[in-house]
C-alpha cells in the first residue's frame, strides 16, 4: 500500500506539471453520484439467521490521482453504496426493518482508461467493510471485517472547460466481507447509473 501511495504521488506532481487543456494527461479528480439497486445478504455460520437487503440504492464516488501513460489515470478510490430496508430471519421468523440501512463501502486503488471521443472505462480494486444500521439513527448496529471488493465503471465525458469534463457512467460495485463477530459472512452487489464531474 505504501509502494502505491508513493506511485500515486509521483504520477501527480509529473502529471500536474504536464497538463494540457481538453486533454487527459494531468492531476485527476472524479466526482461521482447516482441511483440503482443493490442487493445485500448475510448468512449466520450457524444456520439459525440470515439478513437480506435489496432494492434502491444511492453511491457515491470519490477518486484522485494522475496520468501514469497517455489517456491512462492511476488514482485512489472511495465509494459507498447504500441501500435501506433489512429482512432479518433468525430460526424461521422474519422480521423487517424499513428504515434499516446498509451501506458497502469501498477504499482502494484503481485505473481509468480514457477512449476517443471521451468514452472510458474504470477498474478499483481495494477494502470493503459493511456497516448496518437497523433504525437509521445513525448508530451503527453491526459491521464488518475488512473484505475484498472491486468496482467496474464505464462511460462517457463532455468537456465543459479546459480541463472539466461532466458526463454519465454505469457502475458495478461487489464486496464480500466476514462479520466482525464471526456471526456470519456479508456479500453486497450494486448497479448504478452516475453522474460525474471530473477535473484533468
Amino acid at each position: 500500500m505504501k509502494k502505491f501511495l508513493l506511485t500515486l504521488l509521483v504520477a501527480v506532481a509529473f502529471s500536474m506539471a504536464e497538463s494540457q487543456p481538453f486533454t487527459h494527461d494531468g492531476f485527476f479528480l472524479n466526482l461521482a453520484f447516482g441511483i440503482g439497486g443493490q442487493s445485500f445478504e448475510e448468512k449466520g455460520t450457524d444456520g439459525d439467521f440470515s439478513i437480506d437487503a435489496g432494492g434502491g440504492s444511492s453511491e457515491l464516488d470519490f477518486k484522485i490521482g494522475g496520468r501514469v501513460v497517455e489517456n491512462m489515470m492511476l488514482h485512489a478510490t472511495f465509494l459507498g453504496v447504500r441501500t435501506a430496508g433489512l429482512d432479518v430471519t433468525y430460526r424461521g421468523e422474519t422480521r423487517t426493518y424499513k428504515n434499516s440501512v446498509e451501506q458497502m463501502n469501498l477504499y482502494g486503488m484503481g485505473v481509468t482508461y480514457y477512449m476517443p471521443m471521451n468514452f472510458f472505462v474504470s477498474g478499483s480494486l481495494g477494502v470493503v467493510i459493511f456497516a448496518l444500521d437497523k433504525a437509521n439513527e445513525g448508530k451503527v448496529d453491526a459491521t464488518s471485517d475488512r473484505g475484498f471488493g472491486f468496482q467496474f465503471a464505464a462511460g462517457k465525458e463532455w468537456w465543459v472547460s479546459d480541463n472539466w469534463g461532466i458526463g454519465v457512467e454505469a457502475a458495478l460495485t461487489y464486496g464480500s466481507a466476514d462479520d466482525q463477530n464471526d456471526a456470519g459472512e456479508m456479500s453486497g452487489l450494486g448497479i448504478n447509473v452516475m453522474f460525474s464531474a471530473t477535473f484533468n
